[in-house]
This record gives C-alpha cells, sequence and structure tokens, in this order.
C-alpha cells in the first residue's frame, strides 16, 4: 500500500506486498499442520495407554474370580472321582460359586465349564446335581469374561511335569491358564497359575 504525504511529501511504504502474505500464510498453514499431528499423537497414546490399563484392570479382576473356584475345585470321594476334564482349550470342573452368583443351590456347588466361543472367554455353570435329573436337562448360565480373545491355553501340572489334557482321577496340583489376547506380541500378560488345595472325602 502506497501513501502520499499531504502537502506533496516523500512517498512511504506502510502495508504488506503480495509476496510476504503468502509466505505467512504458508508458515501459518504449516505450524497448524504440526500443531495438529501433534495433538493426534498425544490423543492417540491417551487413548492407547487408557485401553492397557482397562485391559489390565479386567484381567486382575479375571484372576480374582477364577484362582478361588479353582483353589476350591471339588476333589469328590472315592466314589466320584472325575470331578475335573480338560483339554488343552477347555476346562470343566466343579466348584463352589462366589456368593452373589445366579443359582439355586443353597451350597453353591456347581458344574462349571470355563471356555473360548469365537472371539470371548465364556465362563457357564449348571448346580451340581447328586442324581441325573428327569426330563429336558437345565440350560446352563453364561458370563462373558472378556473379550477379544484371540486363544485359551491351559495346561495341567502333576509329578513333575506339564500335561496339554487331563483325564486322570483326582485333581492336578497345579493348572495354568494363558489368555492370548490379540495383540499379545505387543504385552505380555502373567499365566494365571493355581494350585489346588482340597483333599478328596471318603
Amino acid at each position: 500500500m502506497i501513501c502520499r504525504a499531504r502537502h506533496g511529501g516523500p512517498v512511504s511504504d506502510a502495508g504488506f506486498t503480495l509476496l510476504e502474505l503468502l509466505v505467512v500464510l504458508v508458515i501459518f498453514g504449516v505450524l497448524m499442520v504440526m500443531l495438529g499431528q501433534g495433538t493426534y499423537f498425544g490423543v492417540t497414546v491417551f487413548e492407547r495407554q487408557r485401553r492397557s490399563i482397562g485391559e489390565s484392570e479386567r484381567l486382575i479382576d479375571l484372576d480374582g474370580l477364577l484362582r478361588p473356584m479353582l483353589e476350591q475345585a471339588d476333589p469328590g470321594s472315592s466314589l466320584d472321582t472325575r470331578t475335573l476334564t480338560g483339554t488343552h482349550h477347555g476346562l470343566v470342573f466343579r466348584t463352589r460359586l462366589p456368593e452373589g452368583a445366579a443359582i439355586a443351590s443353597a451350597d453353591r456347588l456347581a458344574d462349571v465349564r470355563l471356555s473360548r466361543e469365537g472371539d470371548a472367554l465364556v465362563l457357564s455353570w449348571l448346580p451340581h446335581r447328586h442324581v441325573m435329573p428327569r426330563g429336558v436337562p437345565d440350560a446352563p448360565q453364561k458370563a462373558v469374561l472378556l473379550s477379544p480373545v484371540s486363544d485359551l491355553e491351559i495346561s495341567y501340572f502333576t509329578h513333575g511335569q506339564w500335561l496339554a489334557e487331563w483325564a486322570m482321577e483326582g485333581l492336578p496340583d497345579l493348572v495354568r491358564i494363558r489368555i492370548v489376547l490379540p495383540d499379545q506380541e505387543k504385552r505380555a500378560w502373567p499365566d494365571i497359575v493355581v494350585a489346588l488345595m482340597r483333599q478328596p472325602g471318603n
């Protein structure tokens, strides 16, 4: 912008040229892009940390649920010795459910199954019956413990070695549960290792 003095004085430059405005706009655009990328990175890191903390809390809750149930697994008696059977990807055992579980049995004794259905870790249970019921059997109750899950690996320890299956009488000394998450290669979650404590009755 060019101005002339009122009384014919010298000409002075009091504004910006088009080139200077373009340079300012380019610099401003670069700053906005950098600011946007920094904000996106910060939000992404925060969301990743929040999700990781949430999954950690769920796994802690899962350990707190499964551990006492396995510790109190019913070993049966001399006439009933097969109270736990398992493969490398599923486990069926008899135990007492936690207080508050939706079960009609007064002592909360139930036949429990831990398995993976699709991408979910599922616990299902039925009240334990000492005799075979007549008519149509009840449908088991189910609860999704964790999702998504890529795999469930269970091992059974006895006589100094880990086994991939359990089809023996009695209970193993230890049960190890490994939960594989979809991004397991990025994070390592500790296995749930439980010592089964109860002794068989007569």
